[in-house]
């Protein structure tokens, strides 16, 4: 496989004659190959590429594609929305999170997770509303309401200390509803220990033990918080975000990373058993876990968060 052939197929100057049809076309034959040059060309056409985009997203065929190529095309939605400061891009935004958890795309979710609050940051208030409603929503799955987590509290960052104090007593509020499922509570209690306030640590306490419990009931040694934890985070000054870490989604259109993409996917087809070829198509991107990762590690899915907050309770 030529790296260099792969990165980029096409110069900046070809894109100015293609409509939002064409790009988004062009996007799906460039899969993870994409340049930033076409992102930002996509993001030129403003509201006709909004509209581009909420009827490639709602069209079933995206959602069951053939070609690995166009597996990708809702992610490189997501962050062109994400560079969009318009309502209708924010609101097409909080759609497609609810595509994803609809369609039960684990894969594509996890090529986005931590990504969220960048993505939502230059949005209007309308739109974080929206994102409050879709994570407050108790049909959807945990995993996406706890984006939805991240990035109210992000918002509240964004708006001031009083703000971010509101937005903190709402995670824990979540986190406290003993009607809602466990695994969104622990998660959100996550979030929390990274804004350690004392007013919250008896909850925490609390929910630490029951993890614990929860986890040797289970057979596990490992579960999302333990009593060490809490401990660990109120003895640290400063609040300490974990998706603080990933603040430029749009890197994937690096060259260096498209480059190192192809070099990955070449060496996972290379290791690959041909007896898995039914079950797993060689070609498709993913993250295959390890049974060694530990739960302070960073996680595999390539979040930027702890395994123990991120894709551990997925396993």
């Amino acid at each position: 496989m030529n790296l260099t052939e792969n990165a980029v197929h096409f110069p900046a100057s070809d894109f100015s004659t293609l409509t939002p049809s064409g790009l988004i076309a062009l996007l799906e034959q460039e899969g993870d190959r994409n340049s930033m040059e076409l992102i930002e060309s996509c993001i030129a056409h403003g509201e006709a590429m909004v509209q581009a985009l909420a009827t490639g997203i709602d069209d079933d065929t995206t959602w069951n594609a053939e070609s690995t190529d166009a597996w990708w095309l809702p992610f490189h939605a997501a962050l062109i929305l994400g560079r969009m400061e318009s309502e209708s891009s924010g609101l097409l935004l909080v759609h497609l999170m609810r595509k994803l958890d609809e369609s039960g795309e684990s894969d594509l979710q996890d090529w986005l997770a931590g990504d969220w609050p960048a993505l939502f940051r230059n949005k209007p208030s309308s739109v974080i509303n929206a994102i409050r409603a879709l994570t407050m929503d108790t049909s959807r799955n945990w995993y996406t309401r706890c984006q939805g987590v991240e990035v109210i509290l992000d918002n509240g960052m964004r708006h001031g200390p009083e703000a971010l104090e509101t937005e903190i007593d709402w995670a824990a509020g979540l986190a406290d509803n003993t009607a809602d499922e466990w695994q969104f509570r622990i998660v959100a209690a996550c979030d929390l220990l990274d804004f350690p306030r004392p007013r919250h640590r008896p909850m925490l306490e609390s929910m630490a033990m029951e993890e614990t419990r929860r986890a040797k009931q289970a057979g596990s040694f490992a579960g999302m918080f333990a009593l060490a934890d809490v401990d660990s985070a109120f003895s640290k000054a400063g609040d300490r975000p974990g998706w603080e870490r990933r603040k430029d989604p749009w890197s994937f259109y690096n060259p260096e990373a498209i480059a190192a993409r192809q070099k990955r996917w070449q060496e996972e087809d290379e290791e690959s058993d041909p007896s898995d070829e039914e079950a797993w198509p060689v070609s498709l991107p993913h993250v295959r876990s390890t049974p060694k990762i530990g739960r302070n590690d960073p996680c595999p899915c390539g979040s930027g968060k702890k395994y123990k907050k991120c894709c551990l309770p997925v396993n």
